[in-house]
């Protein structure tokens, strides 16, 4: 993932949101027509609905191989690692991608 703006580019459900909100976008297909990328007002919105972003790498017919390979080896392992973790650690994650991700708004 990297960070990417909403541009006029099939805006689609996306239209509650102004041009040149910030998301994040595949890396693997961001100069691909069909670039997916995610788009979320509110940290606790991104932290409840961070699966779409592994699960659209796992099915991005751009994505190496590899990096697949790897993301389905982390996601079996997860629940384990997360619950190593301390309460809230995963809330403060999302909370510090989003704000850095806000950051950087023009």
């Amino acid at each position: 993932m990297a960070p990417c703006v909403l541009d006029n580019s099939g805006n689609g459900s996306r239209s509650m949101f102004t041009f040149g909100f910030p998301g994040l976008g595949c890396k693997h297909c961001a100069d691909k027509s069909n670039a997916r990328k995610f788009f979320y007002r509110t940290a606790e919105i991104l932290s409840g609905n961070y699966a779409h972003i592994p699960n659209h790498v796992l099915t991005c017919v751009h994505a190496p191989i590899e990096i697949k390979r790897t993301l389905a080896a982390l996601k079996k392992i997860h629940p384990g690692s997360k619950q190593k973790l301390s309460r809230g650690s995963q809330r403060t994650f999302f909370e510090r991608v989003f704000s850095r991700l806000h950051s950087k708004k023009k």
